[in-house]
This record gives C-alpha cells, sequence and structure tokens, in this order.
C-alpha cells in the first residue's frame, strides 16, 4: 500500500487531532461506511496537470481549450485505464380569521398623516370603483412595426426594451413544476426557451462582455442579485460553450465571501481584507486576500460549483433544465421504494415461476434472491456510472478543466480551513467558510456522478511512493478518500456545527437552533418538533421576545407567504407558523439594515393569472407578489410605509405592514386577501382611476404625491383603451404619463417588477424611458438597488438630473439688496431620475462584482 502524506505547503491534519470516538462504535461503523471497505469503483487515472502551480495550471488548462476562432487546442487524451467495479388556491372565502384581523387594523382613522396623498389613501381603503378601460383591436403586424405587441390579455406593451442588456437583465428562467416532461410540446417549448436565452446572450456580449459576464453572476447573487440556481447554470452552460476561460476563470467568484452582509454595519467587512490563518512568512503577519471581506458571503454556494460538474459530467450543461439531472436521483421514502421495489420483483419471479414451472419458493429463498438481484443492479449501475465519467473526462476538453480547476479550489479552501482550525484560534476558527458543509462526500449523489471526492482527496493526501500500476493506485486512493472523509470533511463539519450530523446521531439536544440557516430550519421544523419539541417552543418563544434569533434573511418573501395561505389547508401547524413569523421578522430586519426607502409604495396585482406558472418549491407569482409588496410596506419610512394598493378588476387600499402593525405575517397576508381579488388586471386602473383622481379631488400638491411605486405583477395587463390613432398604439406607461402631465403632476416613478417569465413577453418600456425601471425575480435581493444607503453607489453617476419646476420665489433683494423687491421668477431644483438602464449599472457596478473578467 502506498503510504500517504499531505503536501508540504498543506500539510494534513494529524489523525489525533480528530476527537477518537468509542472503540465499540468505531468498530461496528468501519467495515461498512469506510472508503476502505467499500465496492465502490473510485479510480480515477492520474492527470499529469492536478498538481501543476498556479500559474502553469492556468496556462495549460487555457491551452486545452478550443478558441473562439475555431483554433484546434493542445488537448492531450487522459490514458484512461479500465476497472471494475429529488396549485394551491389562494384566495379562500372561509373569511373568519380574515375578518378578526381586519378588525384589529381598522383603516378608518380619523387622525391625519401630514401628508394629503396619503390621507386621502387612507380614505380611499373603503371603496375605490373606477370605470373599466377601453378595448381596442390592432393587428400584431401593425403592432410589431411600432415595437408593439400584445399581452396575453390584450393590453398593447412594447415588444423589446431596445437593449439587449436590459433585455437579459430582467430575463426569467421559464422552467416551471410541469409533470409532462415528455411531452413533444413540452420540448418544443424547451428548445424554444434555450433559443431564445443564447441569442439574448449573444446580443447582450456582443454589446458589453464584461457587464454581460456580471449580469450573469448578479442573477445568482443570494444577497445582492435574484438568487436563482437554474437560470445561472443555464447561463454558465452558454459560457462554457461559448466563453470557456472566461467560465473557469471567474468560478471562484460564486464562493469566495466578496459580499458584505448588510450596509449598516459600520466598519465591519467595509473595505476590509481577510488575513489568512498561515499564510504568512512566520512572523505572524498574514498575507491580504483580496476582495474577501471580514464576516463576508457569497454570491453562491460551494455546492454550486459540484451542480455544474455533476450537468457537464452527463453531458447535460447544455441550457436544458438543470434540476432534470440534479433532482433525477431525488427518490420516494424508504418504505414507499422499498415496496416498489418489491412489487416490481414479485412480478419477476411470479414469471420465473411460471417459465420454470415451480409453484413454491421459500421466503429466504426468495428474499436472498431479492438481495441479491439489488447487489447486481447497484453494481452494473455503477460500472456504467464510472465508465461515463471515465469517458467525459478523456473526450472533453471542458470537462477535464472544470473537473479540475474545482477540486483545486475545494482543496485550497479545505486546507485553509484545517490551518484554521489546527490553530486553536477562535479568531480564525469562527472565520472557516462552509466549504466543508458542502464538499462531496464519497459515494454520495455529487462523487457518485463525478467522482470528484476521489481528486480533491489526491490533492489533499498526494501518494509518496510509487503508484504507477492501476492495483497501486486503487489502492492508494481507497486510503487517500477515508483521509479525506476522516480526517477534513469530519472535524471541519464539527466544528461548523452541520445540524444534519446531530439529526443523523439522535442528538438533536446539540443543535443550536439560533445557528440553524433558514432553509434547514425551514426543511427540519417538524422534526424538531417533534424529536425536541419542548427546548424548540422555548427556543421559538425566545424568539418572539428578543431573546434569541432565527435566520431568514435567505428565504424569499413569496415562499413564506407560501406557508402561510397554506396553512389554511392544515397543511402548517402553529409552530410552523410562528417559525414563519420569525423569519418574516428576521427578513424585514435585514433589508432595513441595508439602507431606507421612503415615498414609495407597492401596487400588487392579484388576479388570477399570478397563480401560474407554479414554480418547482410550489410557489406562485401570487406569493412572490403579496410577499414582495408587503415587505415595501413594511421598510418604507411614514407616511407611505404600512400601505398596498391591490388591483385586479377594481384596485383597493389595504394599510397592512409598518412600524405600528403589530400583528403576525399571517394576519398581515389575511388582511391583503380581504382586498378586491379578481380575474382580470386592469393596470390602468390603479393610476388613472385610483391615484389620479384621489390626488386631484384632495388638492395633493406635487411635494405630498408618492414618488416611487413598485409594481408587482406577471406584467399580463388588459386592454387599455383606443380612441384617437395615436392612442391605440400606447402602452399603458405612456397612457398614464400624459394622464399624470394633464393633471399638473409628474408620473410617479414606476418600478415595474415582472414575477412570472414567459417566452415572448413584451415589456412594459424602453431602456431610455426616463422615471422607469425594470426588476424581475422572486427574490428581495434586488430592492436593495432601489434602497438609499443600500451599497451600490449612485444611479445617477453621469449627472443625469431634470430640472423641475418648484414655486414661485421673490428674487428681489430684500433687506440686504437695493432691489425693490418686486423680480419674481421660478426656481429651478435639480432632482435625480432613474431610467432602466441606469439601474442595471447601478446593480452590476456594486463592488462585490468588480473582480469578475472576461478572459476570451
Amino acid at each position: 500500500m502506498a503510504s500517504l502524506s499531505p503536501t508540504p505547503t498543506a500539510p494534513a491534519p494529524a489523525p489525533t487531532s480528530t476527537p477518537a470516538e468509542p472503540a465499540s462504535k468505531k468498530q461496528k461503523l468501519d467495515p461498512i461506511h469506510t472508503p476502505l471497505n467499500s465496492n465502490f469503483p473510485s479510480f480515477l487515472p492520474s492527470d499529469p496537470w492536478l498538481h501543476l502551480p498556479p500559474d502553469e495550471f492556468e496556462k495549460t488548462i487555457s491551452a486545452s481549450l478550443p478558441s473562439s476562432t475555431g483554433v484546434e487546442s493542445d488537448f492531450v487524451d487522459l490514458d484512461i485505464v479500465s476497472d471494475d467495479e429529488q396549485s394551491a388556491d389562494a384566495h379562500n372565502d372561509n373569511t373568519d380569521e380574515r375578518k378578526e384581523s381586519s378588525a384589529m387594523h381598522d383603516v378608518s382613522k380619523t387622525s391625519t398623516t401630514g401628508n394629503a396623498f396619503v390621507d386621502a389613501l387612507d380614505r380611499a381603503a373603503k371603496d375605490a370603483t373606477v370605470p373599466s378601460s377601453r378595448p381596442e383591436q390592432l393587428t400584431a403586424e401593425e403592432l410589431a412595426a411600432r415595437n408593439r405587441t400584445r399581452t396575453e390579455k390584450g393590453g398593447v406593451t412594447f415588444k423589446s426594451t431596445l437593449s439587449p442588456l436590459l433585455d437579459l437583465f430582467n430575463k426569467i428562467d421559464t422552467n416551471d413544476d410541469d409533470d409532462d416532461d415528455d411531452d413533444d410540446d413540452d420540448d418544443d417549448d424547451d428548445d424554444d426557451d434555450r433559443e431564445a436565452l443564447a441569442e439574448c446572450l449573444k446580443e447582450a456580449w456582443a454589446v458589453d462582455s464584461l457587464t454581460t459576464l456580471k449580469i450573469i453572476f448578479l442573477s445568482r447573487s443570494i444577497h445582492l442579485g435574484r438568487g436563482e440556481r437554474g437560470l445561472f447554470y443555464k447561463q454558465l452552460a452558454w459560457l462554457g460553450e461559448k466563453h470557456p476561460r472566461t467560465l473557469l476563470g471567474n468560478l471562484e467568484w460564486v464562493v469566495r465571501r466578496v459580499v458584505r452582509k448588510d450596509a449598516k454595519g459600520g466598519n465591519e467587512g467595509e473595505g476590509v481584507v481577510v488575513q489568512k490563518v498561515g499564510d504568512g512568512d512566520g512572523d505572524g503577519e498574514g498575507v491580504v486576500d483580496d476582495y474577501d471581506v471580514v464576516n463576508g458571503v457569497a454570491h453562491g454556494y460551494w455546492k454550486d460549483l459540484l451542480n455544474i460538474l455533476v450537468l457537464s459530467a452527463e453531458a447535460k450543461l447544455d441550457m436544458s433544465d438543470p434540476d432534470q439531472v440534479l433532482k433525477r436521483d431525488v427518490r420516494p421514502a424508504a418504505k414507499d421504494q422499498a415496496q416498489m421495489d418489491a412489487a416490481s420483483l414479485g412480478e419477476k419471479w411470479a414469471a420465473q415461476k411460471r417459465q420454470s414451472g415451480n409453484e413454491k419458493i421459500s421466503n429466504d429463498e426468495n428474499t436472498s434472491g431479492q438481495r441479491e438481484f439489488f447487489r447486481s443492479r447497484k453494481r452494473l449501475n455503477e460500472a456504467n456510472r464510472h465508465e461515463q465519467i471515465q469517458t467525459r473526462l478523456s473526450s472533453s476538453p471542458l470537462h477535464r478543466a472544470l473537473h479540475l480547476t474545482i477540486a483545486r479550489l475545494f482543496a485550497t479552501q479545505l486546507r485553509k480551513d484545517m490551518l484554521a482550525l489546527e490553530s486553536g484560534n477562535l479568531s480564525a476558527i469562527r472565520d472557516i467558510s462552509l466549504c466543508a458543509k458542502w464538499a462531496p462526500s464519497p459515494t454520495r449523489f455529487h462523487d457518485k456522478h463525478t467522482l470528484i471526492a476521489t481528486t480533491i482527496a489526491e490533492l489533499l493526501y498526494p501518494p509518496t511512493t510509487d503508484v504507477s500500476t492501476t492495483d497501486q493506485r486503487t489502492t492508494y486512493l481507497k486510503h487517500a478518500r477515508e483521509q479525506y472523509r476522516a480526517h477534513t470533511l469530519s472535524p471541519l463539519r464539527k466544528a461548523l456545527h452541520i445540524v444534519e450530523r446531530d439529526i443523523s446521531a439522535n442528538t438533536l439536544s446539540n443543535i443550536q437552533y439560533s445557528r440553524v440557516p433558514s432553509l434547514a430550519m425551514n426543511q427540519y421544523k417538524s422534526l424538531f418538533k417533534n424529536k425536541d419539541g419542548v427546548r424548540f417552543h422555548d427556543y421559538i418563544v425566545d424568539v418572539a421576545m428578543g431573546k434569541a434569533t432565527i435566520s431568514g434573511a435567505v428565504l424569499t418573501p413569496g415562499q413564506l407567504v407560501k406557508q402561510v395561505i397554506y396553512s389554511r389547508y392544515g397543511n402548517e401547524d402553529d409552530m410552523a407558523m410562528a417559525v414563519a413569523n420569525a423569519q418574516w421578522n428576521t427578513l424585514v430586519q435585514r433589508i432595513k439594515d441595508s439602507g431606507s426607502l421612503s415615498d414609495a409604495i407597492a401596487v400588487c396585482d392579484v388576479s388570477g393569472s399570478m397563480n401560474m406558472p407554479q414554480a418547482k418549491d410550489g410557489t406562485c407569482a401570487l406569493h412572490d407578489a403579496i410577499g414582495l409588496s408587503l415587505l415595501i410596506a413594511e421598510v418604507t419610512r411614514a407616511p407611505f410605509g404600512g400601505r398596498v394598493i391591490i388591483f385586479a378588476e377594481n384596485p383597493g387600499v389595504v394599510t397592512v405592514g409598518g412600524d405600528g402593525d403589530e400583528r403576525t405575517l399571517a394576519q398581515k397576508v389575511f388582511a391583503l386577501e380581504d382586498g378586491s381579488w379578481g380575474y382580470t388586471t386592469d393596470f390602468l386602473k390603479v393610476f388613472n382611476g385610483l391615484v389620479l383622481p384621489l390626488a386631484v379631488e384632495n388638492g395633493v400638491s406635487r411635494e405630498d404625491m408618492v414618488k416611487r411605486v413598485f409594481v408587482f405583477s406577471d406584467m399580463q395587463f388588459d386592454v387599455a383603451r383606443g380612441d384617437s390613432e395615436g392612442e391605440k398604439w400606447e402602452t399603458h406607461q405612456e397612457i398614464i404619463q400624459k394622464a399624470f402631465e394633464e393633471k399638473g403632476y409628474r408620473v410617479p416613478e414606476l418600478i415595474y417588477w415582472n414575477l412570472a417569465g414567459r417566452p415572448k413577453d413584451g415589456a412594459p418600456v424602453t431602456n431610455d424611458m426616463v422615471g422607469t425601471a425594470m426588476v424581475s425575480g422572486q427574490s428581495q435581493g434586488m430592492m436593495k438597488v432601489f434602497l438609499e444607503g443600500g451599497g451600490f453607489g449612485d444611479a445617477d453617476a453621469d449627472n443625469d438630473e431634470e430640472d423641475v419646476e418648484m414655486e414661485m420665489e421673490n428674487k428681489g433683494d430684500g433687506a440686504e439688496g437695493g432691489g425693490d423687491g418686486d423680480e419674481w421668477g421660478v426656481v429651478k431644483k435639480k432632482e435625480k431620475t432613474i431610467d432602466p438602464m441606469k439601474i442595471v449599472w447601478k446593480a452590476v457596478g456594486h463592488e462585490a462584482f468588480g473582480m469578475l473578467k472576461v478572459l476570451d
């Protein structure tokens, strides 16, 4: 057997550094669960590029990849040695609880807010009856000639934003929860979606490649962007095909901690870089690690890298739906699977009995046959997959480059984290990354499809003697994988307090609930209640009283709203609702910590089309619209905070949220459900039938008028109107703007937030329409772009300001001058303006995207 030792620059943790397990437990588990005793085929041939120095590795990898001009690469085949071997209806008519909720927060207030328009909104909360808009008839050809198209409900909208970058910025993943994946029509739709996304990326890259790259990363950024995995993986697939060096050269920025948690943390994390333990020259001085911020977070997570590698290993890094591969191994519960397999196997045995003429087979014989059948099937599947892994590594330059690059990223971070752990320095230990949490466990999903654990293990524990023969290398790799499991993953995961470790060991009493991530809390809260009920209940009570904290900032508002709405059907209990409420409060506070919002109000689309499509997590656009609208109401400063305009057939005002509203999340959601809901989407009524008439009738000054409106919708608005030749071409934005100007008001800034992607969507505005913006997706992360002090810099970097006429002012010299005081003039006030492209530049201009580079 080859002896093992770590590289001189990254010494392996000594076996004695891991707390010893009880002998009886160790003896019981080792023969079954360690790589040393496993028949899992973990062999990979030695790769001459694996241990190259970083600079030489990058040059070698780059030379191996095909160039954009079609020049052949210097790819060298590996010598492969063969080896044996996972819609609910959101509006319910059961109104008792909702009526109680509304009674707790009566909107008919006698006191005023000090703002005339907000007072008018509050009075209008009781009733808002508005005449319907009028239909119009235009042909598709006539519309297209003027960059117009129709929504699904007949409204006129722009066919394009006229900016490829803006089109990409607002691209929405169209893969929904569709069970008819084998249907020919669905396959055609998938092809159309891929082609549309590829064309969008191509056009955007031609305009500005670096901005395109930043938009791609923005789509994944959990804390600064949209937090979308599927769309991000599809865009990386396009990069892999068209610009592979750029893909490989920027993978590290998916997982490097370059994002500050909030913008109000004082100096904590601001402009500060991490000093890594053990990277100095021995005098205690750490080496500066550029871009990583203290207590920072990453755009994505380490599992993203493994998911990308699995897609590549399966030859599915091709812009198709990644979940067709990544969730393919999600199986029924073990009991259900056993019953299914037993039934299937029973049919096989019945056929065998009929063919052989045997009437009886003993239970023991039947059970033995089943075990052998499953063992044989498993070995065959593993052997086939093993062969496929080696074939992909030897035949695909990109896959080989991905495999080696990702393995080196994991190995580098795991070394740093082990050095921090072994230093005993509490500050260094607290800085340990989550790399070990997501690192591939031997024989589990990601390793099973890629054997990436083998390559990481070889990097961490290289051989010290010759392993030139297949048998020698096979034995060495088994020991390296065991070292990796026992002396790298195990101690680091213990230090990280990974919740799954205590769940597996049935030691829930060790779990520190305040450290459980939000997604894990959602997944395991029922288990915590059932198996650690008293302690978990006390923890939730402490959270409600402000004595403990709970994670919730990574969840989307729509996910929490879905839980609340589903609770009506008995799918969630009181404890689950208490958890959801606590997580909501955390989410709200995180946004408040990121910046402030004023003079804004949300407009929430509650029409029938918002129930579809349904995402794979069960949420739909309606859940997202309610959640994001409520979030705006919660974080906006008085007097506009605490109000939401809902619209379908008729708009209505709901007073909900804000500092003075002590209702639970469920009660707030039910209050919104009490509003005027319907099946059509008359967007025009919100402004020309509610907001503008209220302002005119109540004599609201321009100063008191709402300044910014967030529109949360699927953008499938109804037909607007059409009287004259010019009006029939007008979009909703143009009609609204004209109406406000006719009444002497400036139209509020309209933020169109698209929540439901459709392949042939139009655009509510074009790229140069001042006073508008376009955003998409379900995450609250993009909301930070609009916050004052949100860390995104100034949207008006080009000093693009607009002169606004203010009230007349006496320009005479008065007491200090010699004038007669009769000179009057119009005072010009410079007001900052936005437009769709300014928001794009502001979003991608965040410092956390500053390290991205285009390499080919």
